[in-house]
């Protein structure tokens, strides 16, 4: 009975047991059912999703060759985005390779099958910019690797993008170009902007201003612009300035100098009108560089003068001519006579008399000899000499009235300078007399100065330049001094043809003389003599 009872029991707990195991299956079939209906939705998910990527998307195989190298690929999965980015359907894309799809792509774009197989075989991601070809579109294509010997591919159009960036990137080499356009005419642009203070700071400048001012971008940038400009047309320029921000309509053109990082004066001219620049009131200055023009004009006023002084000087030169002729007889008979009566008198006041007579003659004979220098009725006798030499030995002549009136000279002589084609004796007077107005006016104006006397070879030419630290000469004058008979010495024994005589000689060598000067700084006079190449007669002798 026992052991029937234990078979009961056992009987019992195998039924429990099996019911427990139903109960188990029941449970994991549900819970399998469960599953596969969360993997169904998930799957719905996914196609919904990918479906409805606005990007392209493909899933391919790559295809190596025996060397496994990638000599295509094939469409295992695509979307509908890919459908409509590349026009090709499904149904023909699935299963299909991408050269039976496009001929010639392996041609057309060989990087793509290089970068495709290396994602595939080394999982490595890549993301870069293409432009397709076949479809005329730029896409940018991000690929990475599910796994080996497979690849995924996003496609993203960036056409519009790109044709905007490069419409972008065209309009501002347009407007580079045409602000630096400024360049080849010495023009530049200049962004300021206004300060509670009144000051104009310079918020972008175009590439020509550095060039202008010698300052670096960086340095320009931030600084005001009333800081470069010259002391003594700041103030105007500010005024103008502060015209312009209270509205005031100042038409034309603004002329003005600025103050280089190197300390140089640089002419501009300038004009400016307010624009909005991002929501703000910005001043726009448009800035030229005079300094070719006004250097030209420089060199026309010079040759006007000279042109009318040729002239005058031509005109003077006939009647000095004549009136030298005419007062040489007389003026002989005068000073016959005055040594004759001298050499026989015996009374003192009557010798002091006659020696006035003498020494006044002697001196209108000086007058005339300078008339007829003037007029050029002596040919110069003219040879290849050296500046230098012709220099050296006319100090000579003045080294001791140099060094008694206190007057320090310092000579600056070029060597090596070629030989020029002057007549000795001219070409002495010439220095002797310009020497001799420095030294007289250094000494009537300062009891002494410092004469600096340098030769230079120039572009054809050889430069003398006589520098002195005298009073100057006044502006109203300058224009006159080799005009004949024009003298500042007045009741101090000046006749005014010294430096006419200058001019006539140095004309007649075919150079130039000319002077600058400012009041209170003292003048400089330039000498320039061509140089002109020997020439050779019949037997090779140079003459």
């Amino acid at each position: 009975m026992k052991d029937k009872a234990k078979t009961k029991e056992q009987l019992i707990n195998e039924l429990a047991g099996l019911r427990q195991r139903n109960t188990e299956l029941a449970t994991s079939e549900t819970e399998r059912k469960r599953a596969e209906e969360a993997l169904r939705e998930s799957e719905r998910k996914y196609r919904s999703l990918f479906e409805q990527m606005l990007n392209g998307f493909a899933y391919c195989k790559i295809i190596v060759d025996e060397n496994n190298k990638p000599i295509d690929f094939a469409y295992l999965e695509v979307n509908d985005a890919f459908e409509r980015l590349t026009g090709l359907r499904k149904e023909d894309v699935i299963g299909r390779k991408i050269t039976e799809l496009i001929p010639g792509i392996k041609e057309s774009h060989p990087e793509l099958f290089s970068i495709y197989g290396k994602v595939a075989l080394t999982g490595e991601e890549t993301k870069f910019n293409i432009y397709f070809k076949p479809l005329a579109i730029w896409l940018t294509i991000s690929v990475h690797s599910p796994q080996r010997g497979y690849f995924a591919a996003v496609f993203e159009n960036i056409t519009e993008r790109k044709w905007a960036e490069e419409a972008l990137s065209q309009s501002e080499e347009r407007y580079r170009a045409l602000l630096n356009l400024g360049g080849e005419v010495g023009e530049a642009v200049v962004m300021l902007q206004d300060t509670e203070q009144g000051n104009a700071i310079q918020t972008f400048v175009s590439d020509n201003w550095p060039r202008i001012t010698g300052y670096s971008r960086k340095e320009l940038l931030g600084m005001s612009f009333f800081d470069l400009v010259h002391p003594e047309h700041r103030g105007a320029s500010q005024a103008r300035h502060q015209r312009k921000m209270r509205g005031e309509s100042i038409p034309g053109l603004f002329e003005m100098s600025i103050i280089r990082k190197d300390g140089t004066e640089v002419p501009i001219e300038l004009t400016s009108a307010y624009t909005t620049y991002q929501g703000e009131r910005a001043n726009v200055a448009f800035v030229r560089d005079i300094t070719e023009r006004k250097q030209a004009e420089e060199r026309e006023k010079q040759l006007q003068q000279e042109l009318a002084l040729s002239s005058r000087l031509a005109s003077v030169g006939e009647l000095a001519a004549g009136v030298a002729h005419e007062i040489n007889n007389p003026l002989t008979g005068i000073l016959g006579f005055s040594e004759r009566l001298l050499r026989k008198s015996t009374d003192k006041k009557v010798r002091q008399d006659l020696a006035r007579i003498h020494d006044e003659a002697l001196r209108v004979t000086k007058i005339v000899r300078n008339l007829q220098t003037f007029a050029r009725r002596h040919e110069p006798k003219k040879e290849y000499l050296d500046i230098n030499d012709i220099l050296g030995r006319t100090l000579e002549l003045r080294a001791y009235e140099l060094r008694t009136g206190n007057v320090k000279l310092v000579v600056e002589l070029a060597p090596s300078l070629p030989e020029v084609m002057v007549d000795f004796h001219q070409m002495q007077e010439v220095f002797l007399n310009i020497i001799l107005n420095a030294e007289q006016a250094m000494i009537e104006a300062n009891g002494g100065g410092k004469l600096v006397i340098k030769t230079e070879k120039g572009k054809e030419c050889i430069r003398i330049l006589f520098t002195d630290d005298g009073p100057g000469i006044p502006a109203e004058q300058l224009g006159k001094i080799f005009d004949p008979f024009f003298t500042t010495r007045g009741k101090k024994g000046g006749t005014g043809l010294g430096l006419s005589v200058c001019h006539g000689i140095v004309t007649e060598h075919d150079g130039r003389i000319y002077a600058k000067s400012k009041p209170g700084k003292g003048a400089a006079f330039f000498v320039e003599l061509p140089v002109t190449a020997k020439k050779a007669n019949k037997v090779g002798e140079i003459v």
